[in-house]
């Protein structure tokens, strides 16, 4: 029987630790992409995960893995943005990052992590029904889990939202996310991305226009062309 790439072969999302090298988070809503547009997004992701295998049925194992890797890397990276597409461009589904106190909450759960030295925040932006976030893992830690760090700002976050919206109880957070290592040149590439979401999604001409987005203070000057 053909080996399988062990991250992707379940079908599922895979999710790396977080090291000494910036990766881009992106986490939404509960219930904010329409389930029947989400199960043709995942259908035709299956497929070309599908092809692939098919593609490289024969290769040794080792070969296998790493091409098998390298294709679904790009496939899940396709799905990633087709998914924000449809986040960017909802008009129904929850919105609640829309209400100023809630985003604030989402954006200080983030600058306090990153102040208790648990997590380094390069950039983070609020969207309405979702959020991308650009983080690292603190000099003094050398691997932090992904799952459990969005595991402890989801929960705090969904907690203090509900509270808010009085709906204790629902969930707020889909229980999924994205996360990609920020490959070596490309970690410009991805903040510009980050923050022109609201200039992508036509909320807003410049992405300063938007209140919801923070830019590490040693980096904001690249993106503002302004020197304090």
């Amino acid at each position: 029987m053909q080996p399988m790439a062990t991250d992707v072969a379940n079908g599922k999302i895979p999710h790396d630790d977080i090291r000494h090298c910036p990766v881009h988070i992106n986490y939404r809503l509960h219930g904010s992409v329409p389930s029947c547009e989400l199960e043709r997004l995942q259908k035709q992701r299956q497929r070309n995960l599908d092809t692939i295998r098919a593609k490289l049925i024969g290769l040794p194992p080792e070969v296998y893995n790493r091409e098998f890797n390298r294709y679904a890397g790009q496939i899940n990276a396709r799905y990633e943005l087709a998914v924000d597409d449809l986040l960017d461009g909802a008009v129904s589904g929850p919105l609640y990052l829309q209400k100023e106190d809630i985003a604030d909450l989402v954006m200080q759960s983030w600058l306090e992590l990153a102040q208790q030295r648990k997590v380094v925040v390069y950039g983070v932006c609020v969207m309405g029904n979702h959020v991308h976030a650009v983080i690292e893992a603190p000099p003094h830690v050398d691997v932090l889990k992904s799952s459990k760090l969005l595991q402890s700002h989801k929960s705090f976050t969904a907690r203090l939202a509900n509270r808010i919206l009085s709906t204790t109880g629902k969930p707020f957070w889909e229980k999924d996310y994205f996360d990609r290592r920020i490959r070596q040149g490309k970690f410009m590439r991805v903040m510009w991305y980050v923050v022109n979401n609201p200039v992508k999604a036509g909320l807003v001409k410049d992405w300063e226009e938007w209140p919801h987005t923070y830019i590490h203070p040693e980096y904001l000057p690249m993106f503002t062309g302004r020197v304090d």
